[in-house]
Formats: C-alpha cells, structure tokens, sequence
C-alpha cells in the first residue's frame, strides 16, 4: 500500500496480477465478493464503523 496524496488508501496491482485475475470465471468471482459479504454481515456494528471511515479516509 502506498500513501495517498488524498484521502483513504491505494495499492497497485501490475497488469499480470489483474490479467490472471480477468481469467477467473465470473462464478468465482462473485463467490469470493459472496464470501466477503457473508464475513463482513458477522461483523459488530462498530467494526462496520471504523471500516467505513478507514475507506472514507477519516
């Protein structure tokens, strides 16, 4: 992760990483995003919170 200029986070991904990524099948994809959704509704209020403000950049 770099620092940015703004405010929140970014990181880089080369283009290899992004092209294997691309050849996943569409299932996997939104299985992983399914998955991620399913771990983040267990999460307590307050950890939704300082997650958000963190993508915020607050």
């Amino acid at each position: 992760m770099r620092k940015s200029k703004t405010k929140g986070f970014d990181y880089y991904l080369t283009k290899e990483t992004i092209g294997r990524y691309r050849q996943k099948p569409p299932e996997l994809r939104l299985k992983w995003l399914y998955m991620g959704n399913l771990l983040r509704m267990g999460y307590s209020k307050s950890v939704k919170d300082i997650q958000d403000k963190f993508r915020e950049g607050k």
